[in-house]
């Protein structure tokens, strides 16, 4: 009472996949992915070895290197115990014997043979560099997972009546990515490596190509089975399971493609979204090189008003316009010059607080000012009476710092600033200059 398992079917050394036999059950397991193929002299054999992508990759395939590496462990980790088919058996899908939720797990990392291993993990890797590419490691575990186990409890649900049987291996799922990476990315390429023999042929191929490919073999098979509930039937539940998945991610905005989904190229609308991002960027830019050229316009308008101020005389006309142009312009910096002259004005002029509102302005943007820092302690002592702001700004000026007929200056406004703080030790809170 042989049944059919799920394994992705190759073309590998017989046109009949090989049986297992466990002690109550036939286990159809075939030997993977169909990477493995005959050429018409049948004296030699050809691999298909897909190996990289040219699809946008913007997560790195750690969720695919990471399955590949249990599938491998839990293989070799069986094979060197040397269990017997009987004793796997309990982890395998069983047919015919109730459903067991486990077992829709598990069966998807167990695999029959080296080859029936090996095909899943290279097509596993391909198709993995793509889907987990634009999902990320955590979701695309989701899916992989969810894929492999939705097909599972469909495959043991639908053979409940049977008397035996069972299958196992990662292929329903691998053919989930398939039919993602289809409608994600049909118009990018696989790079392949096709070994005849030892005569290695490099080629490139389309996803979708290589989809209808696969797909096709296997509805094929699938109708000369009489559309029976076979392999090939499996192989295209799990790819049916991949499509629904894939066009639903697609269709709320789970992942972007875009515009070169399978919609997309069949539409002829490829990379519409796209070509409208480069659009409204380049529309953006031109805008913001025009509004920049508009800015720096006001900007040489402002400072050659502000010289004209200082020409004539209205120091504190020319300080308001100056404050005004950088609380508007974040980009707005007076030359440093003409911030000296701005400064010295308003000195002149005897307008201390908007003096003092320039010198830390310069100060911010030139901290090694020393005579302007000087200055400023002289002003706070001397005209703002504000004594323990100018033993702050006096901190930050060494006395190192200064040539040597200024250090007294120094010294002097240090002592000016201690005794008047004596006599009113009360101050607002002190500013960081």
């Amino acid at each position: 009472c042989q049944k059919p398992g799920r394994g992705l079917p190759a073309r590998s050394q017989s046109p009949r996949p090989a049986v297992v036999t466990a002690s109550r059950v036939h286990y159809d397991t075939h030997t993977g992915f169909p990477f493995l193929y005959r050429t018409p002299d049948a004296k030699s054999r050809a691999v298909l070895i897909p190996w990289n992508t040219d699809a946008p990759i913007y997560h790195p395939p750690w969720a695919t290197g990471g399955l590949i590496l249990i599938n491998m462990v839990v293989f070799v980790a069986l094979l060197a115990s040397g269990a017997s088919a009987e004793a796997i058996e309990p982890w395998m899908l069983v047919y015919g014997d109730g459903l067991h939720p486990l077992q829709w797990l598990t069966s998807i990392f167990l695999h029959a043979g080296f080859f029936h291993l090996l095909g899943n993990m290279v097509f596993l890797w391909a198709f993995g560099l793509v889907v987990e590419g634009k999902l990320g490691w955590l979701r695309f575990t989701a899916v992989y997972l969810g894929i492999g186990v939705a097909q599972s409890a469909l495959e043991q649900l639908c053979m409940l009546g049977a008397e035996s049987g069972g299958s196992l291996g990662a292929s329903a799922a691998i053919y989930g990515l398939l039919a993602i990476a289809m409608v994600w990315a049909p118009s990018n390429e696989l790079s392949c490596i096709l070994l005849v023999g030892i005569r290695p042929i490099s080629f490139d191929i389309s996803i979708l190509a290589l989809a209808f490919i696969y797909l096709g073999i296997e509805i094929v098979t699938a109708a000369v089975d009489g559309f029976g509930w076979g392999s090939s039937l499996l192989h295209l539940s799990g790819a049916a399971l991949g499509f629904g998945v894939g066009v639903w991610m697609l269709k709320t905005d789970r992942v972007d493609c875009e515009g070169w989904d399978l919609f997309a190229v069949l539409a002829g609308r490829e990379g519409e979204k796209t070509k409208k991002r480069k659009r409204r960027k380049t529309a953006k830019a031109k805008d913001e090189s025009a509004a920049g050229e508009q800015a720096a316009v006001q900007r040489d308008a402002a400072q050659g008003e502000i010289l004209r101020l200082l020409k004539e005389g209205h120091a504190r006309g020319a300080h308001a316009l100056n404050r005004k142009m950088t609380q508007t312009d974040a980009d707005w910096q007076l030359p440093e010059g003409d911030s000296r002259e701005l400064t010295r004005k308003l000195l002149e002029s005897e307008a201390w607080p908007e003096a003092v509102e320039s010198m830390v302005d310069h100060l911010r943007r030139f901290p090694d000012a020393v005579r302007v820092r000087l200055k400023l302690a002289q002003v706070l002592v001397r005209n703002e009476r504000r004594p323990a702001q100018a033993l702050r700004v006096l901190d930050k000026l060494p006395a190192d710092s200064l040539p040597e007929s200024l250090q007294p200056v120094r010294v002097k406004l240090i002592d000016e600033a201690t005794r008047l703080r004596e006599q009113a030790p009360v101050e607002l809170a002190c500013e960081d200059w």
